[in-house]
């Protein structure tokens, strides 16, 4: 276990780093795309949403909250890390992540009609709401889990990449590893992250009086 963390944490930092700056190219460009609604680019991030959304259910309940956001990043991530086949479709794969959590980011804070979601909607009696202070240690902890798990995936996909086109290896036979590493480590920190975040989420539901 020491070792795949260090095979991930340490031989993968640089390429971290450029994953969190693709990551803030595309925040960055989801400013112009919020603010003039251009619809065409914000129509992915906005089914995206509305899946997790139907998924979910609504009032959200926070064991399926969980799994449903587990599931939905684990995926997420594990595609990045294995787009790794061409050095280019990760880096791509984490600006377009930057702009679509930018466009539901902006979307949100503008709080049109029809924007809303199960995310908004008032908790009924009888469901448990974590305490103020609870709620925004879990939102902490799912930044500081969550986005670094982004950022390793991206990496792990880019090595690989790397890798592929100078011929060092093949990609069949690379991505076992990085597999075997990633289930090993970036699986159960997102399990950790999945469960704050539906915490965190349940915190933000106001109960109906």
């Amino acid at each position: 276990m020491i070792s795949l963390a260090e095979y991930i944490f340490f031989d993968h930092f640089r390429l971290a780093t450029d994953g969190a700056i693709l990551l803030a190219v595309g925040l960055f460009t989801a400013i112009p795309v919020v603010k003039y609604r251009l619809t065409m680019l914000q129509w992915p991030a906005i089914r995206i949403m509305n899946l997790v959304d139907r998924l979910i259910g609504a009032p959200p309940r926070i064991a399926r909250t969980a799994i449903v956001i587990w599931l939905f990043n684990s995926s997420v991530m594990f595609f990045y890390m294995a787009s790794g086949f061409h050095p280019l479709m990760p880096k791509l794969f984490g600006i377009l992540t930057g702009l679509n959590i930018g466009i539901v980011l902006g979307r949100n804070s503008r709080k049109s009609p029809g924007d809303m979601n199960v995310f908004a909607s008032p908790l009924p009696k009888g469901y448990w709401q974590p305490p103020r202070k609870i709620s925004a240690l879990c939102g902490l902890l799912v930044l500081a889990i969550e986005l670094p798990c982004l950022f390793y995936s991206l990496a792990l996909g880019m090595r690989l990449g790397a890798e592929v086109a100078w011929g060092d290896v093949t990609y069949t036979a690379a991505l076992p590893e990085r597999a075997l590493a990633f289930g090993a480590i970036i699986l159960p920190a997102l399990l950790l992250s999945a469960v704050a975040e539906a915490v965190a989420i349940r915190g933000g539901l106001q109960k109906i009086q």
